[in-house]
């Protein structure tokens, strides 16, 4: 015999539902008035394209989508014919895995981007986006005009009396953003947040940070095709970022020099070779005349050698700002980060714990299909992927 439901029950079931639907309701104004939430991440780098696409729901994050896709176009080839590739490949993936979100979150690096840690009279935020111009010109080394600006308030600080706001100030220049542009839009994406590649991993950091396990600041090294970006991170906020321009192009040139090879032969001795770390695996090498190995070693070696000056001069920068300021570890993500035993190699350099970045840990829905290697060159695809839409307003 069925049993009838009470007044109570009938109640809260109707109440149940109209709240259901005003939260549908709110929802679609919101989408409405701000534009979607979700977005689809771009990486767009010299020798690969990253793309993301994140679903963030109950506080956990599921990968919905992802992309890898080389760009192999010839040395010779113009910019304009470069550009149209990127485009026709973007179109390609769109299609193919039936993306519908048209909007994109993307980052930018390199020499055209300037990022400054600077102090600012206290100012609301409207004040300083009204005269950003003037207040940061004193700060960026290209003409204020050919720039496009933006900056982070990070905090409120007393400097001598006076009531002064830390302040991160960027630049990029207004060229490399319109051809960015240019590029998302070409392929029928709509562009909504542009970042800075070293700021786009503090998403990956927080998702995957254990306050009760930290012990000194996480220096990232983000090893690219042809540049690599270093950033600092402390308790969840960037404090140093710089661009330096020894990478896994520098590598390959210098195989390609040792070995007296071509570019593409380089890159295969690079890959399968990598260094030699171990004294005893050395010796074995050097009795069995293993030339290509201990070569490649050496090569490989000596540029780094260039890039452990540079993040020393980084580290002892981001020291002399606090004196208890420490690096506790230095992770490794880009297309270089596995390179054979370099995570080993830099860790004797440094004396400092180096891993290599897994962007990927922290969705339970990881893909399968993902090879090992191609993991590290998400870092800052996923770091994007993690924004929303509208989330500066």
């Amino acid at each position: 015999m069925p049993v009838k439901p009470d007044d109570a029950n009938v109640k809260e079931a109707n109440f149940k539902a109209k709240l259901g639907e005003a939260m549908k309701k709110a929802k679609s104004l919101t989408a409405f008035l701000f534009g979607p939430e979700d977005l689809v991440a771009v990486d767009i780098g010299t020798y690969a394209i990253k793309i993301a696409e994140v679903k963030l729901e109950n506080g956990a994050a599921h990968l919905k989508s992802w992309g890898y896709i080389p760009l192999a176009a010839k040395a010779e080839a113009s910019p304009e014919e470069k550009k149209a590739q990127i485009i026709n490949e973007l179109r390609a993936f769109i299609i193919k895995k039936g993306v519908k979100v048209k909007e994109v979150a993307t980052a930018l690096s390199g020499n055209s981007v300037i990022v400054r840690y600077v102090k600012f009279p206290r100012l609301t935020k409207s004040e300083l986006s009204a005269t950003l111009a003037t207040e940061a010109e004193p700060f960026i080394p290209f003409d204020i005009n050919e720039v496009q600006l933006g900056f982070h308030i990070l905090s409120d600080i007393v400097e001598e009396g006076q009531k002064m706001m830390e302040t991160v100030l960027v630049a990029a220049k207004r060229d490399v953003v319109t051809m960015r542009l240019d590029i998302l839009q070409g392929a029928g994406l709509s562009p909504t947040i542009i970042d800075v590649d070293s700021f786009a991993l503090e998403n990956v950091f927080e998702m995957q940070r254990d306050p009760k396990a930290e012990m000194g600041a996480t220096l990232y090294l983000n090893i690219g095709h042809s540049v690599t970006n270093l950033s600092i991170i402390e308790n969840g906020v960037t404090r140093v970022v710089r661009d330096i321009f020894i990478s896994g192009n520098t590598l390959s040139k210098a195989i390609m020099k040792a070995f007296q090879v071509d570019f593409n032969k380089a890159e295969e001795l690079k890959k399968t070779y990598g260094i030699i770390v171990d004294p005893a695996e050395k010796e074995k090498a050097l009795q069995e005349g293993q030339r290509e190995a201990l070569g490649v070693s050496q090569a490989v070696v000596n540029v780094v050698k260039d890039m452990v000056g540079e993040v020393h001069r980084s580290v002892d920068f981001y020291l002399s700002q606090g004196p208890e300021r420490s690096i506790g570890r230095i992770v490794l993500m880009g297309g270089v980060a596995r390179l054979k035993n370099l995570s080993k190699h830099l860790g004797i350099e440094l004396k400092v714990p180096v891993t290599v970045l897994d962007p990927f840990s922290i969705f339970k829905d990881a893909p399968a299909d993902l090879p090992a290697d191609l993991a590290p060159s998400f870092g800052v695809a996923v770091g994007l992927a993690l924004r929303r839409n509208k989330d500066w307003l």
